[in-house]
């Protein structure tokens, strides 16, 4: 089917565009104002017609179903033809068109076309065609609705300016003017308001589907449900944006009266309060704001008409919703009256008509009563941040809060949408303290009255707005300011009004609300200096009343803590056998006194949080220590309603806590929680004391523990308590080498340590917070209807169990990430770190860190249990709201983080931390119950639907948990203890991935799949050009992360990785491609997007410079990772080889790739050894070098691959494509960069290493301890290094050799050393990712030449320039970088070795001039390279065959050349006698083919020199001695060939000692560096002198202690391998022709030289013999004994015979 194009109601991309680019606006740059233009101007008329479609019909429906002509674009006509395509329509088409035109009231052709576009999109959306067409149809919605809201807030929130808010300015005014422009249309606000209607009736609608689906027992299709939850979740947002959108309208002031009433007609209606109340309350509240402002667009006469009319419409008619009713007056009232206040000009007859207490007071009195503010409460309540758990406000809120239920559906309000509503409430606010100040004076005095007449008439309706006020600023940094910026603003004039004169619902309600203002440094920092009487501008001490101030705080603690004492000294027992009965006054103290004190402890916590300067006042006042009142309040055992509030306090104490005041507060609690006796007035010495007689009355370990888990918020701040008190302080954070509390903790009664603490954290707490012991809700009422309070009891008790794990989670996470492992791996790589660390030792550290405690618990089935409960439960609580609660989201992604940890920490905690304390085992030490676990692999493989819940936390749209459970999945796949062993059965056998296994079974495969899909294709690129040069890809790098490690660790077998790349598994034919969704095979899936980011990914900027940006080079880096790891993986080489093909991706690779320059900029710095390079744009370098490494290695294989195949037309493109010019179908021939252009990375030199920074202090620390195997190289760990340093710096301290005016200077050091370490890391990694990428390109052309078929001329053209373009680097390499020389190296003899020496290339011409220019370089460079101090055997054997083969080369070319001749010797000998010298060394003592090709050159320089007449390789051969010790060597062939590998049979002991010493060399290798040593005698001694040096070097005396003569010819020298006796015979052969040579060249004349071989023969005559013998077959001796053919070694002998006479001179004696 072909692809539908775009049609008339646009169902392409570009109202996704629009949407996200206006989304990018407020990011700077972001945003080609030119393109928004355009997208704006194609688009326009599609936002204009809001959601306006047109409807069913008939006529449509009769043409669907008898298949005539549908629809028509651009004149086409047919069945069904759109741009001139024909379309079939079978029966299930057009019922799923009718259906889904029936259900979005739709004219058929336009659901039909809808229906098609959701068939193409099917597979990336994952759905079936109806399902995606219902989703494209309401993303389209979605987009234009947010398109426009988001045109309109950029103007009325003036976030833009210039061009762009003109643009703006212009669309805004073209939408608004789209209708009712005196042609009876409606006006855009109306439309939104019907809009809005049609939305909830398309809700009622799915809601009516569904119930009478139910109500017939109909089984849902699949998908059913989340195809229902999609659409309503579409259609609440789509209202929400609708009210968003008159709001802004209405902000704009291009709304009238008629809206207004027609908003409130809308609300009158409405019988149910939920989110659709809510989203109509905002522009009906925004709309009073408007039309009783100074800017009115009404009169003010008009204006109290309409006021006139509001009375009377709530006298009379009354909203099914009153409270609701009451509100919108309330509101009214207030902004009218501010209106009234300050009227605007102009004649208002009807102003002289109002009267203030019959308009205006009693009213709003009416209202009140009604619940106006109770409503807006508990609307402020409702989309408020989630507060923390707070017992004694919750039973306030439930207390004031009866007849308003809380808003069910709050979590599907959009925070946008909050934001806004809060705005609203914030004027509200502050118009209600200007306006209505009367009235709250009134209502403050009857309510004081009613305190005192303790009586109720004006119900707490003070206390109400107090906690308006504290629901809107709750949790919002630095809100406040407004209040506290102006001393003589009405704000700050109410805090201090209604600060005086207090009832205790007052205060509590007042200290709620100034808590809430003081979040935020400056906010926080004001609300103390209100609290300081001294410090409040306008303090009349003579005012009536107290005001709340710190000592007014003070004072009431006391007052409570006094009433605690007297209740505590009524309840003394008596002595006496029978107690007496309580006295009447052993009460509690009074309720109101717990609920100020609360309010009271809150505000303290939050001003102490965010304003230092509050907490230092508190702690340095010498006449109310507040810690100490704390812990005596805990001590006088005070309700346990104000625990969590005291835990909470002490929590705020501890911020930024020092390690002597936590240890104290440690000692504190201890005492009270565990010890025997508690004595807070010695345990804290902070100032002031306690005149409290504890005694025997205070309570033990378990009375207080089981005080705590009696209700959840004590409980939960306990928790919170410790894990701050676990935290490290600010001065040890780094380094984390100090216990978290003081050694000696409980030594006088237990084991020192916080061991109960954590047994009771997760071993009573966090064990029992499962669904089991603790519900997800309290239990429904059938009976009856809930009231009010049980309603917001249910929505406390549902925030409950989340906030309690999270607290344990926290507490968790604290006491793991304190835990210093990395102090253990210094001590056990013998590095001294007890004498630096602040624990008293490190086996100290380890025994008592509550960390391994706490992998113990971790590691019980209870614990695990909770865990994998929290994901189970997690994936319905975040996917099933569109706002989750925040502790539900922290809950997950602590959860998912502490099994990461847990992972990543448990070998250090089997390895060495359970050992320590399993040493101090005793019988004090409790035991954990229950079933634990090995490994916590082990407890996941009974809990396998754990990965599966990991997995679809990836589609989360919370950032940090798609990214920690991308961390823990690949922890997972990788994982050996995931790989079962092999499974067989009936012929079948496999390695099975349970990870795997766990997604692929689960119903929920597919989703996880598209998880990664969407995650890929979320636009993280905005967050990345937020952060600049230093930023990454959020999103992206982890996903290819996860894909690279996954494959390298198995790079073969089918892992989760391969599954969620798109590939699938055959038992018959393995991995394969697979078909199903998100597969490879449907086009739509990861690795298709990895394969287009790869392509389409542009590293660079061109503005000036080239600019590489370092985060686009990271992510093209990691994408040309993956699918390295897939093509070299054998099991997904061919079909990832083929995708690539398809996709062109070679092509399109080397037209994309530029050659860098000096100018090129990485990261805003240019290449070289600089700091500034290595931090800003080393790793871009490192990162872009080796993704063209990638692209040479893939080059390489594609061309071999298509060359074994037979592909020559493609391998001849690939060539094409290589030398300079790609020809493509689509846009013909087109330039691209030279293969040989590429080098241009060589053209950067980067030193060996950086200079050693200068250090006193620290100089004489070695650091080498801490190098590290990477991929890179070997690499410092930094971080481990600046552990250890402090831990010198801290040594140095402690020992007293330095003073504590050195710190500074040793901080200093370890800063400079730091630095130096880092850019000596980056400078390794250049260095490496430069070697890499110049192996892989110089195996590219190696391979270029091999396999590609060259034309002749072209290839030695070829040769010749690439040996020109490497020639520079060769020299300079050899002496600064050898590994990158060798590599060079190899490649010039592979250049050269593919070159013809012959008169075609280098006979006369131009070119031949070239060509002999060209390889006379290379002769002299390898030469003078030979020679280089730095040279390794490799290098040298390298250039030992470049010279060789341009010696022999250019031989077979000229012949003897005179010319050529000369050239050579003149070159060598200008090279000098130490070119020689390092030739002969590795002659002699090289090892393997460099000694043999040593040997080569040799008599190839031999050669050269005889044939120029030239004795000077000679000489200086004699001179240096050579000749003696080559000639000596032959006398060890046998021992060499002793010490050869064996090829078979039995090891000798001292044959087994010398393989295990690597001295054992092989048999050819030996062969042939005697053949070349022998090769090169025989060569010298073809001349009269060199026969005569040989002679005098020895070489009869080297043959008499040679074993090879003495050994029995038949035997050989014993040497095991079949060969060993052809092989022994081979040897006498290059022997003999030495000789031969010798007494020929020196002649017949010489008889020293005929006598010593008479002598020679004399001595060896056996040998002859049996040489004979074998050669003629006597005594059954032949050929096929395995000694070959002697023929040529007899008539060396019969030779030798000859020439020395022998048989002559010698008959007699020889014979006889």
């Amino acid at each position: 089917m072909a692809t539908p194009p775009t049609l008339l109601f646009d169902v392409d991309n570009d109202l996704q565009l629009l949407s996200d680019t206006l989304a990018a606006l407020p990011v700077p740059k972001e945003v080609d104002l030119q393109g928004l233009r355009q997208l704006i101007d194609a688009r326009i008329e599609d936002l204009k017609k809001l959601l306006d479609n047109p409807t069913k019909n008939d006529a449509s429906r009769k043409k669907l179903n008898e298949g005539d002509t549908l629809l028509t674009v651009g004149g086409m006509t047919g069945k069904l033809e759109i741009a001139g395509e024909e379309w079939d329509l079978n029966e299930i088409f057009k019922q799923e068109a009718t259906q889904l035109s029936d259900d979005f009231n739709i004219d058929e052709t336009l659901a039909a076309t809808f229906l098609l576009y959701g068939r193409q999109e099917s597979q990336r959306l994952d759905r079936t065609p109806l399902q995606s067409a219902k989703f494209l149809f309401h993303t389209r919605r979605k987009n234009i609705l947010d398109s426009i809201r988001l045109i309109f807030a950029y103007i009325v929130e003036e976030k833009t300016e210039g061009d762009t808010r003109e643009l703006l300015s212009n669309v805004v005014e073209s939408l608004l003017s789209s209708g009712g422009a005196g042609n009876g249309a409606p006006t855009f606000v109306n439309r939104c308001i019907s809009a809005m209607g049609e939305v909830r009736q398309a809700v009622q609608h799915l809601r009516d589907k569904e119930k009478h689906a139910r109500t017939l027992g109909m089984a849902p299709d699949p998908g059913f449900k989340e195809d229902l939850e999609l659409q309503l979740r579409f259609l609440r947002n789509q209202h929400e944006m609708l009210a968003s959108i008159v709001f802004y309208i209405v902000k704009y002031k291009r709304a009238g009266v008629s809206e207004f009433r027609r908003l409130l007609d809308v609300l009158k209606g409405l019988d149910r309060y939920d989110a659709f109340t809510a989203h109509h309350i905002l522009p009906v509240f925004a709309f009073i704001s408007v039309l009783c402002g100074t800017e009115s667009p009404l009169s003010f006469e008009e204006t109290i008409q309409l006021h006139k009319e509001t009375l009377r419409n709530y006298k009379e008619s009354h909203w099914p919703l009153r409270y609701c009713q009451a509100a919108v007056l309330v509101w009214w009232l207030s902004e009218f009256n501010g209106l009234c206040n300050d009227p605007p000009p102009g004649n208002a007859p009807s102003k002289d008509t109002l009267d203030y207490y019959k308009d205006i007071h009693d009213p709003a009195k009416l209202a009140l009563k009604d619940g106006g503010l109770e409503f807006i409460m508990g609307l402020a309540a409702d989309i408020g941040p989630e507060p923390r758990l707070n017992s004694a406000k919750e039973d306030l809120h439930r207390f004031l809060q009866t007849r308003v239920p809380p808003l069910e559906d709050v979590s599907m309000l959009l925070f946008e949408f909050k934001s806004l509503l809060t705005g609203q409430f914030e004027l509200f606010i502050d118009g209600f303290i200007a306006n209505m100040a009367n009235l709250l004076q009134n209502i403050k005095t009857a309510e004081e009255e009613d305190d005192i007449m303790n009586q109720r008439t004006y119900d707490h309706e003070l206390e109400r707005f107090f906690l308006i006020v504290h629901f809107v600023y709750d949790g919002r940094q630095n809100a406040g300011m407004d209040f506290w910026s102006d001393p003589e603003s009405n704000l700050y004039g109410f805090l201090q009004w209604a600060a005086r004169n207090q009832t205790p619902f007052m205060v509590a309600t007042f200290c709620y609300m100034l808590a809430s203002l003081s979040y935020g440094s400056e906010c926080a920092e004001a609300a103390h200096k209100f609290l300081v009487d001294e410090a409040m501008p306008g303090a009349n001490r003579n005012r009536r009343g107290e005001s709340l101030t710190w000592n007014f705080i003070f004072k009431h603690m006391r007052i409570y803590l006094a009433e605690l004492e007297k209740r505590q000294k009524a309840l003394v027992p008596n002595p006496s056998y029978r107690a007496p009965p309580l006295p009447n006054d052993a009460a509690e103290p009074a309720p109101h006194l717990s609920m100020e004190l609360d309010g009271m402890m809150r505000l303290t916590s939050q001003i102490t949080t965010d304003c230092p300067d509050a907490k230092a006042w508190l702690d340095a006042n010498p006449d109310f220590n507040f810690i100490l009142a704390l812990f005596e309040l805990l001590n006088l055992q005070a309700s346990t309603q104000l625990w969590d509030s005291i835990f909470t306090t002490i929590i705020a104490l501890l911020t930024d806590k020092d390690e002597t005041f936590g240890n104290k507060v440690w000692t504190a609690l201890d005492n009270w929680a565990l010890g025997p006796t508690p004595t807070p007035s010695t345990a804290l010495q902070l100032g002031g004391s306690s005149t409290t007689a504890m005694g025997s009355f205070a309570q033990g370990r378990s009375d207080n523990f089981d005080l705590i888990i009696r209700s959840v918020h004590p409980a939960e701040a306990f928790t919170r308590l410790l894990a701050r008190l676990v935290e490290p302080p600010e001065a040890v954070a780094g380094l984390k080498d100090a216990l978290p509390f003081p050694e000696n903790l409980g030594s006088s009664n237990r084991i020192s340590g916080m061991v109960p603490y954590v047994d009771f954290i997760l071993g009573t707490i966090f064990a029992n917070t499962t669904v089991k012991n603790l519900p997800r809700d309290l239990p429904p009422n059938p009976d009856r209807e809930e009231t009010v309070s049980e309603k917001l009891s249910r929505v406390h008790y549902r925030r409950s169990r989340p906030a309690l794990q999270l607290s344990c989670l926290q507490f968790i996470y604290a006491c793991l990430t304190s835990f210093n492992d990395n102090l253990l791996d210094m001590a056990h790589k013998g590095l001294s770190v007890d004498g630096g660390m602040r624990s008293s030792s490190l086996l100290t550290y380890a025994k008592l860190h509550p960390f391994g405690r706490v992998m113990e618990h971790i590691l019980t089935e209870k614990c695990l249990n909770v865990l994998f409960e929290i994901l189970q439960l997690g994936v319905e609580d975040l996917f099933g709201s569109t706002e989750p609660p925040v502790a539900v989201v922290d809950t997950i992604l602590y959860t998912i983080m502490i099994l990461d940890l847990a992972i990543q920490m448990q070998p250090t905690y089997f390895r060495v931390v359970r050992p320590f304390i399993k040493q101090d085992e005793g019988p004090r030490r409790i035991t954990l119950g229950g079933n634990s676990f090995e490994k916590l692999e082990k407890a996941v493989h009974y809990h396998l639907d754990t990965i599966v819940h990991i997995g679809l936390f990836v589609g989360a749209s919370q950032q940090e948990i798609v990214l920690a459970a991308i961390k823990l999945l690949e922890k997972f796949n990788i994982s050996p203890d995931f790989a079962s062993a092999a499974e067989s059965g009936y012929g079948r056998s496999a390695q099975i991935n349970r990870a795997l296994g766990a997604v692929e079974q689960s119903d929920e495969s597919r989703r996880i799949v598209f998880n990664f899909i969407q995650q890929w294709e979320f636009q993280d690129e905005l967050q990345l050009e937020a952060s600049g040069f230093d930023g990454h890809f959020p999103l992206k790098l982890p996903i290819l992360r996860f894909l690279d490690n996954s494959l390298a660790a198995q790079p073969n077998a089918y892992t989760l990785a391969h599954l969620i790349l798109g590939f699938g598994y055959n038992q018959k034919d393995g991995i394969q491609l697979s078909t199903a969704p998100g597969g490879v095979g449907t086009g739509v899936s990861l690795l298709h997007c990895v394969l287009n980011a790869a392509l389409d990914t542009k590293d660079y900027n061109i503005s000036e410079d080239m600019i590489y940006v370092p985060a686009y080079c990271e992510l093209k880096n990691a994408c040309f990772s993956v699918l390295s790891r897939l093509w070299s993986a054998s099991s997904t080489s061919g079909d990832v080889l083929f995708i690539l093909r398809a996709n062109k991706f070679f092509f399109e690779g080397f037209v994309a790739e530029s050659t860098i320059q000096p100018s090129t900029l990485w990261g805003g710095a240019p290449i070289g050894a600089t700091p500034e390079f290595f931090e800003l744009g080393a790793s871009a370098f490192c990162d872009f070098l080796k993704r063209r490494t990638a692209l040479f290695e893939y080059t390489a294989l594609e061309i071999r691959q298509l060359n074994s195949q037979g592909a020559s037309t493609m391998v001849q493109k690939h060539l094409a494509t290589l030398l300079g010019t790609t020809t493509l179908p689509e846009r013909g021939p087109i330039a691209n960069v030279h293969i040989l252009d590429l080098l241009d990375f060589l053209e950067f030199i980067f030193p060996e290493r950086t200079r050693s920074p200068q250090v006193e202090l620290l100089a004489d620390v070695s650091l080498s301890a801490f190098e590290e195997e990477d991929l890179s190289g070997v690499l410092y760990e930094l971080v481990k290094v600046s552990e250890f340093l402090q831990i010198k710096k801290n040594g140095l301290l402690k020992s007293g050799a330095i003073g504590a005016e050195h710190e500074p200077l040793v901080d200093n050091e370890i800063d400079i050393i730091h630095s130096h370490l880092f850019c000596e890391n980056q400078l390794r990694r250049c260095r490496s990712a430069r070697l890499q990428c110049l192996t892989a390109w110089a195996n590219l052309v190696i391979i270029m030449l091999e396999d590609c078929d060259m034309e002749r001329m072209l290839k030695t053209g070829f040769v010749l320039q690439a040996l020109q373009t490497i020639l520079p680097k060769l020299e300079v390499f050899s002496v600064d970088d050898i590994g990158a020389a060798e590599v060079l190296s190899s490649l010039a003899h592979s250049l050269i070795s593919h070159l013809n020496f012959d008169m075609a290339t280098f006979g006369a011409g131009r070119g031949s001039d070239l060509a002999n220019d060209r390889l006379y370089q290379l002769f002299r460079v390898s030469l003078r390279c030979i020679q280089s101090t730095s040279a390794t055997a490799k290098l040298r054997e390298d250039f030992y065959n470049v010279a060789l083969r341009y010696l022999n080369g250019m031989a077979a070319t000229y012949g003897r050349s005179s010319d050529a001749r000369r050239h050579s010797t003149q070159t060598v000998k200008a090279s000098g006698d130490k070119l020689l010298e390092v030739i002969c060394n590795d002659a002699y003592a090289g090892e393997g083919s460099c000694k043999v090709v040593s040997l080569l050159l040799l008599q190839a320089l031999t050669v050269v020199a005889t044939e120029e007449n030239s004795s000077y390789v000679v000489e200086t051969l004699v001179r240096q001695n050579f000749l003696v010790v080559l000639v000596d060597s032959i006398k060890n062939i046998a021992s060499d060939l002793a010490r050869t590998r064996p090829e078979g049979g039995f090891f000798s002991l001292q044959m087994s000692l010398a393989m295990l010493t690597g001295r054992y060399i092989d048999v050819p290798m030996v062969m042939k560096a005697f053949n070349a040593a022998t090769g090169f005698l025989f060569r010298i001694a073809q001349t009269r002198v060199g026969a005569g040096h040989v002679i005098n070097a020895g070489l009869f005396q080297a043959l008499r202690e040679c074993e090879l003569f003495s050994a029995d010819p038949d035997l050989g020298l014993g040497f095991s391998g079949d060969q060993a006796l052809q092989q022994y015979y081979a040897l006498l052969f290059d022997i003999m022709r030495v000789v031969l040579a010798c007494i020929l060249s020196r002649g017949p004349q010489n008889r020293q030289a005929i006598d010593a071989g008479k002598l020679f023969l004399m001595d060896n005559r056996n040998v002859a013999v049996t040489v004979f013998k074998r050669h003629a077959g006597i005594g059954g001796k032949t050929t096929q004994d395995g000694v070959g053919d002697l023929k040529q070694l007899a008539d060396m002998f019969v030779l030798l015979f000859s020439l020395t006479g022998f048989i002559e001179d010698g008959d007699g004696d020889y014979y006889g």
